[in-house]
């Protein structure tokens, strides 16, 4: 288990800025105005030979009223007292603010653990109004510039003083399963419930979620990374900025991850979105649980909802179906037990004898012809697995049109026992 370090402090102190500088990449969404981290997002870092886990929070607020904002501070008030070391920001140049002494207030009782980080400290210059911060009652202050890396160095030092010898970052092994989707279709709600308590922020304000958040989970003695994603919207709908942004690490989330969960609201039916989404998921080869959510508030019952995503999402045959009421914990031991099976059958590998025997097989039910003369497969073997892969040595690879292969691999699905993994089908001429 690593060591765990957790950043908070109001909104726009430059949270983001500090935990993206610590893991060297541009993983949290950092923008010029509050509010824009909320849920809690982890990664990795190291410092001097020693690892660690750097978990960057939404900004605290006090009082009530803001449902997503009231959520933040329920999290970070829950993730306190499991930290190594706590990191509390204030802004530099803004001095001490009244929100940042009710902070204060919260973490005074864990004052052995709390780094008082004043960001924003681009100059030596600023640096001299450093003894006002003092008045919050922590020990320990470093000025920081995190956008420019002035006095990171610093206070990584001292952090890894809390870090006891030899801790390892967690390896993140697991099933990477993506919950994808259009905006307000209970991705966050599934994932809450699957854990047993609100890790993720959930809110009937499309939109929340913005930043891909990984939770590991075990279940049944199996491990799983559950990648929470921003709901993908129509194109003209998304403007520049945190959205923008926010959609791209969605298709990341999509082709980093093992299995896709496509999450559709069934109290609103299919929409283009889903269609394309869907579409996405099957070009990249991912594996896939089609997830009806919401199915107490639907207008149509199981049997009907299966014609419907077998018209609509005809290219996800292989996907297997999930109907879930994320919000009273209905349907989700289906949807792990799917999303294994799934898993399972994509690393499955066949012999090449089994498989040129299946081989033989489909080409004597329908045959294939070239320009009169009858197209043969000399050898087939298996490439790959995840998604399973095959290649066909064959004596003429134009033959192999559109149609053929997509019935080529749903014959393959089932002689191999694969009805529920995507297969790649790699054609090559002799």
């Amino acid at each position: 288990m690593s060591g765990r370090v957790l950043i908070v402090g109001r909104p726009n102190v430059g949270k983001s800025s500090l935990f993206n500088r610590f893991i060297g990449k541009r993983k949290a969404i950092v923008e010029d105005f509050p509010g824009v981290t909320r849920d809690l997002i982890e990664d990795k870092a190291n410092w001097k030979g020693k690892n660690f886990t750097i978990i960057d929070t939404g900004g605290l607020v006090t009082g009530k009223g803001d449902q997503i904002l009231d959520s933040v501070r329920n999290l970070v008030r829950n993730e306190i007292p499991k930290a190594d070391v706590i990191l509390f920001v204030v802004d530099g140049k803004e001095g001490v603010n009244p929100l940042d002494e009710e902070i204060a207030k919260l973490l005074i009782r864990f004052k052995e653990k709390v780094l008082l980080v004043v960001n924003k400290m681009d100059t030596e210059r600023e640096e001299q109004t450093i003894g006002d911060f003092y008045t919050l009652g922590f020990d320990k202050v470093f000025p920081v510039s995190a956008i420019h890396g002035r006095g990171t160095g610093e206070l990584l030092d001292e952090i890894v003083k809390y870090i006891s010898d030899g801790t390892e970052v967690e390896t993140g092994q697991g099933i990477k399963l993506a919950l994808v989707g259009k905006p307000n279709t209970g991705k966050s709600s599934l994932i809450n419930a699957i854990l047993g308590h609100e890790r993720v922020i959930v809110s009937p304000l499309p939109g929340t979620t913005r930043d891909v958040v990984e939770v590991p989970f075990t279940w049944k003695g199996r491990s799983f990374i559950l990648l929470d994603t921003a709901g993908v919207r129509r194109r003209t709908k998304v403007a520049y900025g945190v959205e923008f942004y926010s959609v791209g690490r969605t298709i990341k989330a999509i082709e980093d991850s093992d299995i896709c969960c496509l999450v559709i609201d069934a109290s609103e039916g299919i929409s283009r979105q889903e269609k394309r989404i869907g579409g996405l998921i099957e070009r990249r080869g991912r594996g896939c649980v089609i997830v009806v959510n919401k199915m107490d508030l639907s207008p149509l019952g199981t049997v009907d909802w299966e014609k419907v995503i077998n018209k609509e999402l005809f290219y996800l045959e292989y996907a297997p179906l999930v109907f879930t009421v994320a919000t009273k914990g209905e349907g989700l031991e289906e949807l792990l037990a799917s999303v294994a099976q799934v898993y399972d059958q994509m690393n499955r590998r066949v012999s090449t004898s089994f498989l040129m025997r299946s081989v033989e097989r489909i080409l004597k039910e329908k045959p294939l012809y070239f320009k009169g003369k009858p197209v043969k497969v000399f050898y087939a073997f298996q490439k790959g697995v995840t998604p399973p892969s095959f290649v066909m040595i064959t004596n003429s690879q134009e033959a192999w049109n559109q149609q053929y292969r997509k019935f080529f691999v749903k014959k393959l699905r089932e002689l191999l026992d694969l009805r529920n993994s995507p297969i790649e089908l790699i054609v090559e001429e002799r």
